[in-house]
C-alpha cells in the first residue's frame, strides 16, 4: 500500500506525467471543479433572490405585466396613438379597473371574514354529525389516550414575547404594499413606453451585426409568445371566473361575484388554485344550506368547469408549443413559492414558461426547454 500512495503522489505532483498519462488529473480534477462550482453559484443565486426578493418580485412582475399588455400598446400605436400615451391609457385605465374591482369586492369580503369564526363553528358541527367522520374523531381521540399524550405543565415557568402592536404591523404591512404596488405600475407604464428600445439595446451588446440580428429576431419571437401566452391565459382565467360566478348565482351561494372573482384569480395556479377554490365552496355552501345537496352541485359543477377549462378550453387556444409537463409545473410552484412566498406561486408557471421560451431559441439550454416541456426529444413545429 505504501508504494502505491507513494506513485499517485508522484502522478499528481508531477504535471508531465499526467500528461503523459493521458491528463487523468487534470481530467479528474476538472471533473470535480465544474459541477462544485456550478452547485456553489446556484445555492448563491438562490440566496441572492430570496435576499433581493423586495426588488426583483416588483421588476418580474412589471416585466410580466409589460408582456401581457404590449401587443395593446402596439394595437394602439397602429391609430397613430404615440406609446407613451398608449402606455398611459393602458396601464392607468387597467389600475382604474382594478382598483374599482377591489371596492366592490371588498364589502363582501369583509363581511365573509368578520363571519368567518361563526362560520367554522357552524360547518364544524354539520361534520360532526357525519358518522364516518365522527367514528375517525373518536378513534383519533382513544388513540390519543393510549399514547399518552401529556398535557403541559401549568405550574412551569413560561416567557413571552409580546409581539408589536397591530397598528404597527398593518401600518408597516401597507407602506410596503402600497410602495410595492407603485413601483410595479410606473415600471410598467415606462417599459411599455419605451416601445423596442431594451430590446435594441440587449442587441448591441453583441459586437457582430450577425448576431445582433439574431439576438433581436429571437427577443422579439420570446416577446410575442409570452404575449399571446400571458393575454389568453389572463382572457381564460377572467372566463373561468366568470363561469364560477354564473355557476354560484344559480344554486344561491351568498356573494358569488366574490368567489368567482377568487376562482379567476386563483386559476393562475394550477392544481392547488383548483384546490383551494372547490374547499373555500365546499365550507360556504355547507354553512349556508341545510342539507348537502347544494354543496355537492356547487363543488361538482366547479370541478366540472376546471374540467372542461383544463382538458378543451387550454389545449385548444393555447395549443402545445408552451405546455409543461406535471412534474415541471409542480416543481416551479414549490421553487418559487419557497423563494417568494404567495406572489411567487402566482407568477411560478408565467416565469418558467418563460424559461423554456428564452432557452428554446438557444442551442446550448435547448434541453432544458425539452426537459421542461410536454413534447418528446424533438421540438414540434
Amino acid at each position: 500500500m505504501t508504494d502505491v500512495a507513494r506513485q499517485v503522489q508522484e502522478l499528481i505532483e508531477s504535471p508531465g506525467a499526467g500528461h503523459a498519462s493521458g491528463s487523468r488529473p487534470a481530467l479528474f480534477s476538472s471533473r470535480l471543479f465544474i459541477p462544485l462550482l456550478a452547485s456553489i453559484l446556484a445555492v448563491l443565486g438562490i440566496a441572492g433572490l430570496q435576499f433581493a426578493s423586495s426588488l426583483l418580485v416588483p421588476i418580474v412582475l412589471a416585466v410580466l405585466l409589460t408582456l401581457l399588455l404590449g401587443p395593446l400598446v402596439r394595437w394602439m400605436s397602429r391609430f397613430g396613438v404615440a406609446e407613451p400615451v398608449a402606455a398611459g391609457i393602458i396601464v392607468f385605465g387597467a389600475m382604474t379597473v382594478i382598483v374599482s374591482a377591489l371596492v366592490v369586492l371588498s364589502a363582501p369580503a369583509t363581511e365573509w371574514l368578520r363571519r368567518a369564526p361563526a362560520t367554522m363553528q357552524s360547518v364544524e358541527a354539520k361534520l360532526r354529525t357525519i358518522e364516518p367522520l365522527s367514528a375517525i374523531q373518536a378513534t383519533a381521540a382513544s388513540v390519543s389516550q393510549l399514547a399518552g399524550v401529556a398535557r403541559p405543565d401549568s405550574s412551569a415557568a413560561t416567557i413571552q414575547v409580546v409581539p408589536p402592536g397591530p397598528l404597527q404591523e398593518v401600518g408597516w404591512t401597507t407602506a410596503h404594499v402600497v410602495g410595492g404596488v407603485l413601483t410595479v405600475v410606473f415600471l410598467t407604464y415606462f417599459l411599455l413606453a419605451s416601445g423596442s428600445m431594451f430590446r435594441r439595446k440587449i442587441a448591441y451588446l453583441f459586437p457582430s451585426g450577425e448576431q445582433r440580428t439574431n439576438i433581436k429576431r429571437a427577443l422579439f419571437e420570446v416577446e410575442q409568445q409570452m404575449s399571446r401566452y400571458l393575454l389568453i391565459n389572463t382572457m381564460i382565467s377572467i372566463g373561468f371566473g366568470l363561469g364560477t360566478w354564473g355557476l354560484l348565482a344559480i344554486i344561491g351561494v351568498p356573494n358569488p361575484v366574490l368567489w368567482g372573482a377568487v376562482a379567476g384569480v386563483l386559476n393562475f395556479i394550477p392544481y392547488l388554485g383548483a384546490l383551494v377554490t372547490v374547499v373555500l365552496i365546499g365550507i360556504v355552501t355547507m354553512a349556508t344550506f341545510d342539507g348537502t345537496q347544494e354543496m355537492l352541485m356547487a363543488c361538482g359543477g366547479f370541478l366540472l368547469l376546471d374540467l372542461i377549462k383544463g382538458h378543451f378550453v387550454s389545449p385548444m387556444v393555447l395549443g402545445r408549443r408552451m405546455s409543461l409537463n406535471t412534474v415541471a409545473v409542480l416543481l416551479s410552484l414549490l421553487f418559487w413559492g419557497w423563494v417568494w412566498g404567495i406572489v411567487g406561486v402566482i407568477i411560478a408557471v408565467p416565469l418558467t414558461v418563460m424559461i423554456q421560451v428564452i432557452c428554446s431559441h438557444s442551442e446550448r439550454f435547448r434541453g432544458v426547454a425539452i426537459v421542461l416541456g410536454n413534447w418528446g426529444a424533438q421540438r414540434p413545429t
